[in-house]
């Protein structure tokens, strides 16, 4: 079993602060999940994975623990997950895990389509489902992303997340 190098970042709630959120683009809303969005999320976050050249490799190896993942977050009575919408399209999704011993609440992390992205979207989903993780009463929420993509170096760090190095095995983990 190859093991990759990730970090870990890890936001406390209580230091968490608070920010407005940025202002979307026209037609664009942030909402929670509903059960009939399950196809749609699979395939924003597939989409986001395989097209993502930083990404694209690695993602190979966990794309079916993460497709599994995701479908049970969606099988909960209240699915963990928010997507973005421009208009009726989903653009965006970042699907969470609301049990306070998870080693990662961000079960897929903030997906945005690539043509959506470098608009501060990412950003702005993040900050939405540390929200929602904080507002769910937890006191430590962690994310995982691999050491080397963008994620790791301009949006995880952001709101006071603080990376740690973290080993996953990718045939058991998620990014």
């Amino acid at each position: 079993m190859k093991i990759f190098h990730w970090s870990r970042f890890c936001w406390s709630a209580d230091t968490l602060g608070e920010q407005t959120p940025g202002k979307l683009p026209v037609n664009c809303v942030v909402r929670t999940a509903a059960k009939r969005d399950l196809d749609a999320v699979q395939l924003v976050i597939d989409d986001s994975f395989t097209l993502d050249t930083d990404w694209a490799e690695t993602y190979k190896r966990f794309r079916t623990s993460l497709a599994d993942l995701v479908t049970r977050a969606f099988a909960e009575t209240d699915v963990g997950c928010l997507v973005l919408a421009h208009g009726s399209r989903i653009i965006g999704a970042s699907v969470y895990s609301l049990d306070p011993a998870a080693e990662n609440h961000l079960i897929s992390g903030p997906c945005i389509l690539l043509e959506y992205r470098n608009r501060g979207l990412g950003s702005d989903t993040l900050w939405r489902t540390l929200q929602a993780l904080r507002q769910a009463g937890l006191k430590k929420m962690y994310g995982v992303t691999r050491k080397t993509v963008p994620a790791a170096k301009f949006v995880y760090p952001k709101f006071g997340g603080v990376a740690e190095p973290f080993e996953l095995p990718v045939e058991h983990g998620v990014p």
